[in-house]
C-alpha cells in the first residue's frame, strides 16, 4: 500500500523505509510537471542527499517534486514492480488535486535508485515521460553489475533470464522516454560501462538522449556540492528539461 505524505519525512521514514512512501513537494497550484526522485544506496539503506535536498533543488527551478522512499533491503521484485506501477497511477489519478501535467512526468534517480528509476520509465505500463539518470546501476550482468545491488534486488540465486529482465539496457525500446545521463569515467563503484551499455541501447532505438561524462569523480556526488566542476550538471539538466517539458 502507497503511503502519501506531504513535506518532509521523519528520519524513520527516510532511513529504515520497508513500506513504499511518496513525499510531496508541490510548489504551488499553478500546473507543473512533477518530477520523482529516486535516491540511492545499493537497495541497501536510502541516500539522504540524493532525496530531499534534491526536490528543493528541482522546486527553485520550477518543478513539482516528490521523494519516492522505496523498500529496501532484500527485495521482492515482483512487489516492488507493482508498487511502481501504483505510484503512477496515483500520481496520474491525482493530477488535478497536485496541479500536475498528466503528460510531463518525469524521474530521476541516483545510483541503485537510477536502476528503479529506469524500471519506471521501461517496464512499467504507466511510463515516466522523461528521465533523468544519475551515475545510475543499469545492468545486472557480469562483469560490470554492481554485486549489492543485484543481490539485494534480486537475491543469492537468479537465472540468466532473470539478469536480462532487470538489466535497464535489454528493456530499451521505440517507447521508452527522452533520457538524460550523467557519470565519472572513474566511478569505482558503478563501472561507466553501466551507462555507456544505455547509450548504445538507446541509440539503436533512436531514443533521444544527453550524456555527460566527467573525467573524474567519486560515486555518489549527489548535487556536486563540493564540486563546482562536476556540479555543472544541474544546468545541463536544468536546460534538458526545459526542453523537455517546453
Amino acid at each position: 500500500m502507497l503511503k502519501i505524505i506531504h513535506g518532509r519525512p521523519d528520519t524513520e521514514i527516510a532511513n529504515e523505509n520497508q513500506q513504499m512512501t511518496l513525499s510531496l513537494s508541490l510548489l504551488d497550484k499553478n500546473p507543473r510537471p512533477f518530477i520523482l526522485v529516486f535516491p540511492g544506496g545499493g537497495y541497501q539503506h536510502l541516500a539522504d542527499k540524493e532525496g530531499q535536498p534534491v526536490a528543493d533543488w528541482l522546486n527553485s527551478i520550477g518543478y513539482h517534486a516528490g521523494v519516492l522512499y522505496y523498500p529496501i533491503g532484500t527485495i521482492d521484485y515482483k512487489q516492488i514492480l507493482k508498487e511502481l506501477e501504483e505510484v503512477f497511477i496515483q500520481i496520474r489519478q491525482h493530477k488535478d488535486k497536485w496541479a500536475i501535467v498528466e503528460d510531463q512526468i518525469g524521474v530521476i534517480g541516483f545510483s541503485a535508485g537510477g536502476h528503479l528509476a529506469g524500471l519506471a520509465g521501461t517496464k512499467i505500463s504507466e511510463r515516466a515521460n522523461a528521465m533523468l539518470l544519475c551515475y545510475p546501476v543499469v545492468t545486472f550482468q557480469d562483469p560490470y553489475v554492481h554485486l549489492g545491488s543485484r543481490k539485494n534486488f534480486l537475491g543469492e540465486h537468479f537465472s540468466n533470464q532473470l539478469i536480462d529482465e532487470f538489466s535497464i539496457e535489454k528493456l530499451i525500446d521505440e517507447f521508452t522516454p527522452p533520457t538524460f545521463i550523467w557519470h565519472t569515467a572513474n566511478d569505482g563503484s558503478v563501472t561507466i560501462q553501466n551507462t555507456l551499455k544505455l547509450t548504445e541501447s538507446l541509440s539503436k532505438y533512436n531514443i533521444p538522449f544527453e550524456y555527460h561524462v566527467f573525467p573524474s569523480g567519486r560515486h555518489g556526488l549527489a548535487l556536486a556540492n563540493d564540486d563546482p566542476y562536476i556540479q555543472r550538471w544541474l544546468d545541463f539538466a536544468k536546460e534538458w528539461l526545459n526542453t523537455v517539458f517546453q
